[in-house]
């Protein structure tokens, strides 16, 4: 299912949380999927950015009729 020569993987949550009251509670509404051909483990930057950018998708309808 992945790309051949994917050699390192990062799965980001896409959150939406729904304030009811003082309770706050977060659903997955999807995930960010990052595959590279690179050996390396993701950085402290890298996910930090990984995680902005799913915090931005967060909330919108994403999903597409085909």
């Amino acid at each position: 299912m992945l790309p051949k020569g994917t050699r390192s993987l990062l799965v980001e949550p896409v959150l939406q949380v729904q304030n009811s009251g003082a309770n706050q509670m977060e659903k997955i509404e999807g995930f960010v999927l990052l595959a590279s051909g690179m050996s390396y483990a993701y950085s402290d930057k890298d996910r930090a950015w990984i995680g902005a950018l799913a915090n931005k998708f967060g909330g919108k309808n994403l999903s597409m009729d085909l």
